[in-house]
């Protein structure tokens, strides 16, 4: 059987379309006949309203499945395209409770060794490097970097990367993947410097893709749903499909 590849979406910075981008990678995935699930690590749940899910309706999430005896099937919302794992406030009070467990590195790895049925799961992560975010990098395949093109953007990378080699302890495998750039304008000369800073930091880790700035974006988040639902003749939807096919090719 072949084994389910986990990868994390994470950046300690906000705003770089990383739950964005956790949505429509999945979605992307779904449409070139991957079977994905979405687990929504981050205590703010846009990603699980963000994929159509009412939260006062969400029955078990993420914190029961980190620290109850939930099983991941038991938590799983089925849906047309991608199924995902949701989260709700119960989650912001999580890390004080994880920090005394045994193990606590390694809460969600263990929660998804015995998960099967998947081609890949997508892991949003917190805008932190908290405990919930060394949670889902332990329990990864690889590890992908969304960054926006603009001011301050590489900021932090550096900080990333270092967090990264040091779960090797404790997941030998996990690395970069790729990095790709988000909220690009081609208009804009400064998008074009950030690119250049990346280039040089990541080398051939800066993927090819660059999600770039469209407004059917934002009207796909407000109707909850992915891009491809909204208008899959949007640019986006273009961008995320290449993003999905090199991701597919990267992790052969």
């Amino acid at each position: 059987m072949k084994k389910t590849t986990i990868l994390s979406l994470v950046n300690q910075k906000g705003g770089v379309a990383k739950t964005t981008s956790t949505i429509n990678l999945a979605a992307a995935l779904s449409k070139l006949g991957k079977k994905v699930l979405v687990i929504d690590l981050d205590p703010q749940g846009n990603c699980t309203v963000g994929s159509g899910i009412d939260l006062t309706n969400l029955k078990y999430g993420t914190y029961n499945l980190l620290l109850e005896n939930t099983p991941a099937e038991d938590c799983i919302i089925k849906r047309d395209s991608y199924d995902i794992i949701g989260t709700d406030i119960k989650l912001a009070g999580a890390e004080l409770i994880i920090i005394s467990k045994i193990a606590r590195e390694s809460l969600l790895k263990h929660k998804l060794d015995k998960l099967t049925g998947y081609d890949f799961i997508l892991i949003d992560c917190p805008p932190s490097l908290s405990l919930l975010t060394v949670n889902a990098l332990t329990a990864s395949t690889s590890a992908y970097v969304p960054v926006s093109a603009s001011v301050f953007a590489v900021g932090g990378i550096t900080q990333l990367s270092d967090t990264i080699d040091s779960i090797k302890i404790l997941n030998k495998d996990l690395e970069i993947k790729g990095v790709f750039l988000t909220r690009f304008d081609k208009r804009e000369k400064f998008n074009y410097m950030v690119e250049d800073a990346l280039l040089q930091m990541f080398e051939e880790k800066l993927l090819k893709t660059k999600i770039r700035v469209c407004a059917d974006i934002n009207k796909s988040q407000v109707q909850g749903v992915d891009i491809f639902t909204h208008n899959p003749k949007a640019r986006s939807a273009e961008d995320y499909m290449q993003l999905a096919q090199e991701v597919i090719e990267l992790e052969k």
